[in-house]
């Protein structure tokens, strides 16, 4: 029951109307829960963790259960190791768009760089990691080993970042910021400029990058969206050493739907602009909110059916630009899921190891704050805090 009212405040929220009153209307035929999916059979999903129960994704609640969980280097991970705000790749049978639900075959992490910390601009709002641009806005997910969020960053702090990337400004939108360690590689996602086989060089925006002879794919070239590894260390030259090459674009199965949040890389016409290595065909599609232009640049949220490897889109969401998400308020939250850790004198708790500060948050249902206790299921929903650090309660619901 609870999952369907979710459902339906979720089919809402997102602007689907008639999804909503069409899931009010399962609710009172069932008298219950209904999970239908789709008609197809494959769907793609491409963006941050936005909240939890299942995982949400581009507005989807995706069932990772059962789902095979890895890294871009395929180590294998656990529901454990996903963490608000980090971005992930999908793969999942249909998407019931009624109740905004799938269930998740496989989830890829991939962040974006790790290295280290070369400056820290708290006016402007930026990192510097491995030369490039890192943004910090409103959305920007901080791990509870940072305190304070950007000003506990130090310089020379090595950092892991989830990030939407800009390919035409450069720069990186952080999702979520975690410390590192001390890594035995460092990793760069990002566009391919200035190559020089006879030098064996190219950029990744202000980086120069240097690569041993056979070690780059053959079809390296200029535009290519690649994640690489780096030594840890410059060469005599002052360029990072690229000890293995892969593939930073997506992977859309033909045929199947996809839903890409992103920044348009290059911009012909509506009905051909490129997102995170995918061609887009936009002439039929519904763009949100009514009136807005697309261009190279932009910040867009993609749907529809994979064709002959274009994605031919039934709806594009335009977000903002690359280098912000457009909200200034703070990333909406939905948790759900046991209290692992409760602190009543602080009103704090955690939930799918995201830290939550209650004080103000309203309970609705039977059970009321002094319910609250280690092990008891919750729904939260929230923002995100000023510095990025722990989620603000809203809303609780404490599952009796």
């Amino acid at each position: 029951m609870t999952s369907l009212f979710s459902s339906i405040r979720l089919a809402w929220r997102r602007g689907h109307l008639a999804a909503a009153l069409l899931a009010v209307a399962l609710l009172h035929a069932c008298g219950g829960g209904v999970e239908g999916q789709g008609t197809g059979s494959v769907s793609y999903s491409e963006g941050p963790i936005a909240g939890f129960g299942s995982i949400i994704v581009n507005g989807i609640h995706f069932d990772e259960s059962s789902a095979t969980i890895t890294d871009d280097d395929g180590h294998a991970l656990t529901r454990a190791d996903l963490k608000l705000g980090m971005t992930v790749r999908v793969d999942s049978g249909a998407i019931d768009q009624t109740l905004g639900t799938a269930v998740a075959r496989e989830v890829r992490i991939g962040s974006d760089l790790i290295g280290p910390v070369e400056a820290n601009d708290l006016t402007a709002k930026t990192l510097q990691v491995l030369g490039q641009t890192v943004r910090i806005t409103a959305s920007t997910v901080f791990d509870d080993a940072i305190t304070g969020g950007q000003g506990g960053v130090g310089v020379g702090d090595k950092v892991e970042i989830f990030a939407i990337f800009d390919p035409v400004a450069g720069s990186y939108a952080a999702q979520r910021i975690e410390p590192a360690g001390e890594p035995t590689s460092y990793k760069l996602r990002g566009t391919v400029s200035a190559l020089d086989t006879v030098q064996r060089t190219f950029k990744m925006g202000p980086a120069t990058l240097t690569y041993s002879a056979g070690a780059a794919p053959a079809d390296l070239a200029n535009g290519q969206l690649l994640r690489v590894s780096l030594q840890t260390s410059i060469d005599g030259s002052g360029r990072w050493v690229v000890s293995q090459f892969a593939n930073g674009a997506s992977t859309p199965v033909d045929g199947g739907e996809a839903e890409i949040e992103s920044v348009i890389a290059s911009y012909t016409s509506n009905a051909d602009f490129v997102i995170s290595g995918v061609r887009v065909n936009a002439s039929s599609a519904r763009i949100e909110p009514a009136g807005a232009t697309l261009a190279a640049g932009v910040r867009v949220e993609v749907e529809g059916t994979m064709q002959g490897g274009v994605l031919m889109a039934d709806e594009v969401k335009v977000k903002g630009s690359g280098d912000d998400d457009g909200d200034d308020e703070g990333r909406e939250v939905e948790l759900k899921g046991d209290i692992t850790a409760l602190d009543t004198a602080a009103k704090t708790m955690v939930v799918r190891g995201q830290t939550i500060d209650y004080a103000s948050a309203t309970f609705s249902g039977d059970l009321g704050e002094s319910d609250l206790a280690v092990g008891r299921q919750v729904e939260v929903h929230g923002t995100l805090s000023s510095d990025g650090t722990y989620v603000v309660a809203e809303e609780i619901e404490i599952d009796d």
